[in-house]
């Protein structure tokens, strides 16, 4: 079995596959996701699944939901004995518009200023990166389809990152990283 949690949107997610196939998935919101995702992952009861490895979303995102994503995660993995691979959460929402030729992907990084994502049929062309969120308006009229977790526009649709996403990419795939003490995505340095 592989295990997937994303936590860098409102709504987190878990996922269990088995054979590339969803064999559970759960949703759940909440402030920093910490008594929501433990609740899920108490409700999924591993304690006699043998665990292949934990896919972890990076994000960007909720920087302090995205570090107990991380942090259950990574204990997870010790307890299992299972490796851990983490992947910007992005490329969930990418493959969700795989259809899509241009799409950008949005969210507030603070400061005024937004994460970006460009994909290209599911494919990542840049990013994540940061914009000032004065050029929201003329990016996202360069693209074919704009989606956020967040309500930053009125021509952005709203979709969040789903952990059963993470079992479509090909464990050969660039975004997964086998780095056992992953970081949430943070594209700028202290101030």
């Amino acid at each position: 079995m592989i295990i997937a949690i994303d936590t860098s949107s409102e709504i987190g997610s878990i996922a269990l596959a088995q054979d590339q196939t969803v064999v559970w998935r759960s949703f759940f919101k909440g402030g920093r996701h910490f008594s929501s995702l433990f609740q899920c992952l108490e409700r999924l009861n591993l304690s006699s699944t043998k665990i292949e490895k934990i896919l972890i979303g990076t994000g960007p995102g909720s920087f302090s939901s995205i570090r107990v994503g991380i942090a259950a995660a990574q204990g997870l993995g010790i307890a299992k004995n299972a490796p851990l691979f983490s992947l910007p959460s992005v490329w969930s929402i990418g493959l969700q518009f795989a259809q899509v030729p241009s799409l950008g992907v949005f969210s507030d990084a603070r400061r005024g200023e937004l994460f970006c994502s460009l994909f290209s049929y599911g494919k990542l062309i840049k990013g994540p990166y940061l914009i000032a969120k004065n050029q929201l308006y003329e990016t996202i009229h360069s693209l074919d389809l704009a989606v956020s977790t967040e309500e930053l526009h009125e021509k952005i649709i709203r979709a969040y990152p789903r952990a059963e996403d993470f079992f479509l990419l090909p464990d050969s795939c660039p975004p997964f990283d086998d780095n056992p003490f992953p970081e949430p995505i943070y594209l700028r340095g202290p101030v």
